[in-house]
């Protein structure tokens, strides 16, 4: 099967933002294979490629621009999804409309929206396997977007509590203080948005119902037509990512998929899987991305991947590379 394909909007609007501070974005995509014109025409291209071309973006720009120019990004630069977003009649259902169809943008991010008591969280994770310095340039961005996007969808300032983020603070300190959160923590177990509960029953003033019953069919339709051209195989590894800690069983991936356990195995059969492939493949692509990240945890990245413990992480990775953590670190591949 073809490698399901996606218009590049998010990697578009942020090379736009490289382009208006003075750079060149056929500079940035230099080797990618790619041009400043075939992602302005939001040329279509496989989420892999997309995260190669954010690593350039992200080692060709200055420390910090990912939050700096992302203050400046507008949801309209999204395309149809953006357009939908705004139309919404409250915040919740904007940004819960943002977290279902972002990947036709081209997001290589998942984002998932959670409630408790009188605060409301957003937390931020890559759906592929990316570098390092890509992962933590699209994290970066999607974050400093938020509060933005809140005021823009609200004309309401955020109220933001606080925010985590799942590596150090590195070189970009001086770009960490245009957030308006009072707390700021770095080096955590996930990267997340802290913001007041009450702020998502706010309304949107450009909510229009009929404007939003269209772009929404529109974005069932775009969503429909990749989730079909993606292999089972894909979609399977959505539903382990979205369930990182906790790895459904066969029996409750068929039921989240609307498939009987037989027809996935079948279907997998037909791709050269099995089940038990899938979720290896899926826990040694993110053991790899993980471990590269700076002062990785082990007991955080064991839970992440579904293991009990480290124990039996640490005897599954050497049976993946031949080889312990520590003499991988050393000389990480792939």
């Amino acid at each position: 099967m073809e490698a399901t394909v996606f218009k590049p909007s998010k990697l578009r609007t942020y090379l736009k933002l490289a382009e208006d501070a003075g750079m060149s974005a056929d500079a940035i995509l230099d080797g990618s294979g790619a041009s400043w014109a075939d992602i302005h025409a939001l040329k279509p291209f496989d989420l892999p490629t997309i995260a190669r071309m954010f690593d350039l973006l992200a080692r060709r720009t200055p420390p910090g621009f990912a939050i700096t120019s992302a203050y400046s990004s507008r949801v309209r630069h999204y395309g149809v999804v953006g357009f939908a977003t705004m139309s919404m009649p409250t915040l919740r259902e904007a940004l819960q409309h943002w977290a279902r169809y972002s990947l036709i943008a081209g997001d290589p991010l998942v984002t998932t929206i959670e409630e408790h008591g009188d605060e409301w969280r957003m937390d931020f994770e890559t759906r592929i396997e990316m570098s390092p310095a890509a992962r933590r340039y699209c994290i970066e961005a999607a974050v400093a977007a938020l509060e933005p996007v809140i005021e823009e969808l609200t004309n309401q300032p955020a109220r933001s509590l606080r925010i985590d983020f799942a590596f150090e603070d590195g070189d970009a300190l001086e770009a960490y203080r245009l957030f308006r959160a009072p707390s700021l923590r770095f080096s955590r177990k996930s990267t997340a948005y802290y913001g007041l509960r009450g702020d998502l029953d706010r309304p949107i003033p450009t909510s229009d119902e009929f404007v939003q019953t269209l772009f929404h069919q529109q974005c069932d339709q775009y969503l429909s037509e990749l989730v079909q051209t993606r292999t089972l195989a894909e979609r399977m590894e959505d539903l382990l990512r979205e369930s990182a800690g906790n790895l459904p069983s066969l029996d409750e991936v068929a039921a989240a998929l609307g498939m009987s356990r037989r027809t996935i195995q079948r279907q997998l059969g037909e791709e050269g899987l099995s089940f038990h492939e899938v979720v290896k493949r899926f826990r040694q692509r993110h053991a790899y991305m993980l471990l590269r990240e700076p002062s990785p945890k082990m007991k955080a990245i064991a839970y992440t991947l579904g293991f009990y413990d480290v124990g039996n992480f640490r005897r599954a990775f050497r049976e993946w590379t031949g080889q312990s953590i520590s003499e991988w670190l050393a000389n990480p591949s792939p």
